[in-house]
């Protein structure tokens, strides 16, 4: 199978700010990589997301946590969570065009 013309399909592994894994998966340029035989891998990746709020009530020693959606690409963890508590350390500004 060529992955020139059909993307590999991937699952990205994370943790969110509660100390939870979650995984997600889809094809690689969901995540912003690109895959073939000789990758290494873990490799970083991201996956797009819509800041949805910012939680009252943080410690003020802890690292701030941010309310994301991965509804952009339709990303969901397996068992259909698109709504993630994570560390506003994590979020990058999206690059012009994605």
């Amino acid at each position: 199978m060529d992955r020139d013309v059909i993307p590999a399909v991937v699952r990205v592994v994370f943790t969110d700010g509660q100390g939870r894994a979650w995984s997600l998966v889809d094809k690689a340029p969901i995540f912003g990589t690109d895959l073939d035989s000789t990758s290494a891998l873990p490799r970083p990746a991201a996956v797009r997301c819509v800041v949805e709020a910012f939680p009252d009530g943080f410690v003020a020693s802890s690292t701030p946590l941010v309310l994301v959606s991965t509804e952009p690409d339709h990303v969901t963890a397996e068992d259909g969570t698109n709504l993630f508590l994570v560390s506003l350390d994590l979020l990058r500004p999206s690059e012009a065009g994605s």
